[in-house]
């Protein structure tokens, strides 16, 4: 693993979380922590998670269009790794 790959996979995790965040903290403008847990007692976090990872599609393209490939393929591991949390979430 190259360290463009290394990079991509990391920003491929973070962005979900920080996307949440933001969305929570300033367009709802709720406390983040309660919120989330409202979120695991409905059952609904496979769901938040779902919609939370496409901003992955956004960073995917963004790298494509400049060339840095090898991010790309990190982002796209990393939404794998979401795409199995998710489902173990499902199933269990």
């Amino acid at each position: 693993m190259n360290k463009d790959f290394k990079k991509g996979t990391f920003a491929g995790l973070l962005a979900p979380i920080v996307a949440y965040v933001v969305y929570v903290a300033f367009y709802l403008e709720a406390d983040i922590k309660q919120t989330f847990h409202a979120i695991v007692k409905m059952n609904k976090l496979s769901h938040v998670i779902s919609l939370s990872v496409l901003i992955n599609l956004l960073l995917f393209f963004m790298n494509l269009k400049t060339n840095r490939d090898d991010m790309a393929k990190g982002i796209i591991f990393a939404t794998l790794i979401y795409a199995f949390i998710v489902l173990g979430l499902k199933l269990f």
